[in-house]
Order: C-alpha cells, then sequence, then structure tokens
C-alpha cells in the first residue's frame, strides 16, 4: 500500500509530491464520480420509467445544483477552520458525505414513484456534494503551484474513469455472469437490473475508494492555532454580509415564486415565494453563513471575471444529462416514450449509457494531456476556450443524423471538453485565490455552476414546446450553442500570476 508520509511544509514553499501521493489524494474522486455517473446517465429514464413527463424532467434535477449551493461553501468554510490531528481538515466532509450517497444510492433503483426518487437523489446529491468539495480544495491544500495543474488533470482523470465505469456497467455486468433479465417480483417499477445492480456496486464503489483515500493521505497541520479563533468581522464586511443577506434572500423567494406558479398557479407561487424568503433569511442568519457571506464581495478579481464562463457552460450541460438518453431512445431506437416501445426505451437508455462511456473515456484520456496542452497554448483561457468550442460541434453532430453511432462520436467530442471545464477553471481560481480561503472560495466557486442550473431548470421548461418542439435534440443543440458562449466569455478572464509563496499549512480565514 502506498503510505508514504508527505514531509512538513516550510513556511516558504511546498514540497514536491510524487505521482502516487497526488493519485492516492484523488482516488476517493473515482468513487465519487463513479456516483454522479449513475446519476446524470439515469435519472432522467428513471423518472420516466416512474411516469415523469418530459417536460417536468428539470425540474425534478433541483437537487443537484439546491445542495451544491449550500453545502459547498458551508463544508469549505467550516473546514478551513477545522482541524483533528487525527483526521485532518478535509477527510471528515469526504467520509461522511460517501456514506449519506452511498445509502441514497442502494435505495434509488428501488424508487416506487417519482417524489421517492426526487428525494433519494436529493440525499445522493448532498452526499456527493458534501464529499467533491473537499476534494477541490485538496489540491489548493497540499500542491504547490507547479504540481496544481497535474492535481486537477489528475481528478479530471478520474471523473473520466470513474463515470466511465459507472456507464459501461450494463455491458460489463453480463460478462461476468449477472443476468440483467428481471423476475415478475423486480417489474414493479419497472426500472431494469440493468440500472438497479449498477447502483448496488456504486455504493460500494464510493465507500471503498474514499476509504483508500483516507488512509493513505496526510493533510498538513496548521501552523499555529488561529484558526480558532472567531473571525472578526470589519465594518465593511458586515455591510456585505447584510446585503447578500438580503439578496440572497430575495433571490431564492422569486426562484421559488417562478418554480412554485409554474406547478400550482400564482397563489402557490406567492404562498412559497414568502416561505422561502422567510425561511432563507432566517438560515442565513446562522453565524456559519457570515464568512460566506463576507467572502461574497470579496471575491477576486478573477473569480469575478469565470462567472459568465461557468453560467453559460452550467446552463448547457445539465440538458446534455437530462436529454441525451432520451434523444437517443427517440431518433435511434424509435422509442419516445416508455409504453410505446419499452424495449426500445431500454436499449436507447443503454446506448445512451454507452455514449456517456464514451464521454468519460476521452475526458479521462485528453486530462493526461491538458497540461502539457496548455503549456503549448500559453493560456489558460485560451486552452478553455478551444476545449469548449471543440465541445460545442460534439452537440452540432447529433443534428446530423439519427444513426446511434452519430451520438457516440458526437459524446466522444464533448468528452474532450467536459476534461478541460473539469480543470482549467479551477486551475485559473487556484492561482488567484487568498491562499488561507481556499475552501470557503472553492466552496463558492461550485456555487456558480449552481446558480445556471436553477435558472436553467426554471426557464427550461417554459420554451421546451414552444421553441424546442418537445424535441429533446434540440435541447443538445441549446447545449453546444451555451459552449460557444462560455468559450468567448473565457476572454473576459485576466489570468493571474503569481510565485510559489507559502500557501500551506493553511492558517485561518477571514482577515
Amino acid at each position: 500500500m502506498q503510505t508514504e508520509k508527505i514531509q512538513k511544509p516550510t513556511q516558504t514553499e511546498r514540497p514536491r509530491l510524487s505521482f502516487w501521493q497526488i493519485w492516492n489524494m484523488s482516488f476517493g474522486f473515482l468513487g465519487i464520480q463513479y456516483g454522479f455517473g449513475l446519476q446524470q446517465a439515469n435519472m432522467s429514464p428513471i423518472y420516466r420509467y416512474l411516469g415523469a413527463d418530459e417536460a417536468s424532467i428539470p425540474g425534478l434535477w433541483l437537487a443537484g445544483p439546491l445542495t451544491g449551493l449550500l453545502l459547498q461553501p458551508i463544508i469549505g468554510a467550516v473546514s478551513d477552520r477545522s482541524w483533528s490531528p487525527r483526521w485532518g481538515r478535509r477527510k471528515p466532509f469526504i467520509l461522511v458525505g460517501a456514506l449519506f450517497g452511498s445509502i441514497a444510492m442502494i435505495f434509488m433503483p428501488n424508487s416506487s414513484f417519482v417524489w421517492m426518487a426526487a428525494g433519494l437523489m436529493w440525499m445522493l446529491d448532498a452526499g456527493l456534494n458534501s464529499a467533491m468539495e473537499p476534494f477541490r480544495a485538496f489540491v489548493g491544500d497540499i500542491l504547490n503551484d507547479k504540481q496544481r495543474p497535474t492535481g486537477f488533470a489528475v481528478q479530471s482523470f478520474m471523473v473520466g474513469f470513474g463515470q466511465t465505469l459507472a456507464n459501461l456497467m450494463p455491458y460489463i455486468l453480463p460478462l461476468m455472469g449477472i443476468s440483467m433479465v428481471m423476475s415478475d417480483g423486480q417489474l414493479a417499477n419497472g426500472i431494469p437490473n440493468s440500472v438497479r445492480y449498477p447502483f448496488y456496486i456504486g455504493a460500494a464503489a464510493i465507500l471503498l475508494s474514499v476509504f483508500w483515500t483516507v488512509r493513505t493521505t496526510k493533510e498538513y497541520p496548521p501552523i499555529d492555532d488561529r484558526y480558532k479563533e472567531p473571525h472578526v468581522f470589519s465594518d465593511e464586511e458586515k455591510k456585505s454580509i447584510s446585503f447578500w443577506h438580503l439578496a440572497l434572500s430575495l433571490g431564492g423567494a422569486i426562484l421559488a415564486f417562478f418554480f412554485a406558479a409554474r406547478i400550482g398557479g400564482w397563489v402557490t407561487g406567492l404562498l412559497w415565494g414568502v416561505g422561502v424568503l422567510a425561511g432563507s433569511y432566517l438560515f442565513l442568519m446562522l453565524p456559519i453563513f457570515k464568512e460566506v457571506l463576507a467572502s461574497l464581495s470579496a471575491m477576486p478579481t478573477v473569480m469575478k471575471q469565470l462567472w459568465w464562463v461557468k453560467f453559460f457552460t452550467w446552463y448547457g450541460l445539465p440538458l446534455m444529462w437530462q436529454y441525451l438518453s432520451l434523444a437517443v431512445a427517440r431518433y435511434a431506437f424509435n422509442a419516445p416514450d416508455t409504453k410505446s416501445n419499452p424495449l426500445g426505451f431500454e436499449e436507447g437508455t443503454k446506448w445512451g449509457g454507452l455514449c456517456f462511456a464514451m464521454f468519460s473515456i476521452s475526458c479521462a484520456l485528453i486530462s493526461v494531456f491538458i497540461p502539457r496542452i496548455a503549456k503549448a497554448i500559453g493560456s489558460a483561457r485560451a486552452t478553455h476556450a478551444v476545449f469548449l468550442s471543440i465541445g460545442a460541434m460534439g452537440f452540432f453532430l447529433t443534428l446530423t443524423s439519427n444513426d446511434k453511432f452519430i451520438y457516440l462520436i458526437g459524446m466522444t467530442i464533448i468528452g474532450l471538453a467536459w476534461g478541460s471545464i473539469m480543470s482549467m477553471p479551477y486551475l485559473m481560481l487556484s492561482v488567484a485565490v487568498p491562499k488561507e480561503r481556499m475552501g470557503v472560495y472553492m466552496g463558492i466557486f461550485n456555487g456558480f455552476i449552481c446558480v445556471p442550473q436553477f435558472i436553467g431548470m426554471l426557464t427550461v421548461p417554459l420554451y421546451y414546446e414552444p421553441l424546442l418542439g418537445n424535441d429533446p435534440r434540440n435541447a443538445l443543440v441549446l447545449a453546444g450553442i451555451c459552449l460557444l458562449l462560455a468559450a468567448a466569455s473565457c476572454f473576459l478572464v485576466k489570468e493571474a500570476k503569481r510565485t510559489n509563496e507559502v500557501v500551506l499549512p493553511i492558517g485561518p480565514g477571514g482577515h
């Protein structure tokens, strides 16, 4: 077992780590991404098996962005100020999140109705998001500036490899002698074994991979006890807290109003809006949110400039997870729904999983070369813009034919962009963020992923029929347009450069 200890850094530099140390600290990310891969490829079909209509699917995916928006900044802020001589700073959060995610993975394919599956998706996302942010902070915590591109590239490889395994499971399990044929007792909810068994394996994969990282990775201790001291907020920070407290409460109320009004009418919308406004305002009064709210106004310039890149990227990408398998089933297998052609719909879902597998394989392969490509181009933002444009072409390719292999080729191309999405923005951010605030800012940055998803879930159902013609393939084209807009937004970012000054051990945040 690779258990070599990381040597304690000086106050002026971090030591260079071996490849296997970087591998071990990222290995738990493999299980987390296996879970995300199963969710992304299978939740829309699961909802359809349980009777949900296509237009309501974006709203049923609400769990992901909401739990990410709430949990990741909190976990970042709390872990920045945490330390256990036995467990470290980030590892306890990773472990607890993995446990909750694994429990949800076991129960998900046994859902008996739509809202049970939606509730389990909330639990699954809460667990996976709780574990994911600390893994991002690991790279900033432990690696020096020169090795950070390698650290994020290894994480991108884990993303690709983990999601590849998840999507190939319906094809791998029969080769291992595990039957995909359902017995009469398993037909109650219509969810086939090709979905059911991979979820069970996913629960074990999450726990085992996270246990490996926890066992083999040592975190740096704080250089002093300042992290225990409560933060004293300046007058400027207090103004920031008040502003963001009100702004976020109103924003949440407006989103709740439109979401509820679309489902239950204006009166229902008003009741939800007022309820969310009051609840959000009280919730954000908790002490843990003060540091997060104070950090919002103090965001580095690069982080603010990256907002538009993240906005367009994450308004479009959820359309891929929500509609890719449905488009494959409709056009390549002549199965627009589960009732008109149930066998074709199952085969389309499996082929959609294979498309996601190729997407993940290309992500894993390109992640090995992204640091070299970025070095050759000489600019992280230009590198990211190139890959986003390539991904857009993959989405547009799905319009050219109904052949199932077109979707396979298109998703392989999109996977190249995914490799960059999982690394380049974080690299640009990591060299601009205050070192002692790595956790909270990585959490807030992941919140940038969530807000555009909220907006998408509220707006896509409004124009899915009139503008997209109730056609899942048109939703994929819209995703491609969004990636082109994100690529153009990359050139709004002014890249920061800095020397390899001390960043670890991490002291307290806030001052």
